[in-house]
């Protein structure tokens, strides 16, 4: 059911300042460019940059969660209400 003509759509949304994608249909396929093919991203290692920083704040913190190894053996927390007890 077409409520309406495309062309008085795209009309409406060059009037309203929305942006207008012309001769695209629902379910066609976008050939914008082919995949890397498994082809792996090089990635900077200056140290100084953002990137790098949240990078070497994030190995940090892995470091610190794996050099302890008794992480995962330490006896679990019960979060239980007092009243079970009665």
């Amino acid at each position: 059911m077409e409520l309406s003509s495309q062309e008085v759509i795209r009309a409406l949304m060059r009037g309203s300042g929305m942006a207008v994608r012309a001769g695209r249909r629902r379910g066609a396929q976008v050939a914008a460019r082919p995949a890397a093919g498994g082809a792996r991203r090089i990635h900077c290692r200056c140290g100084r940059c953002r990137q790098c920083l949240d990078n070497a704040r994030w190995e940090r913190i892995f470091a610190e969660k794996f050099a302890d190894p008794n992480y995962y053996t330490r006896p679990a927390v019960r979060c239980v209400s007092p009243l079970t007890s009665l």
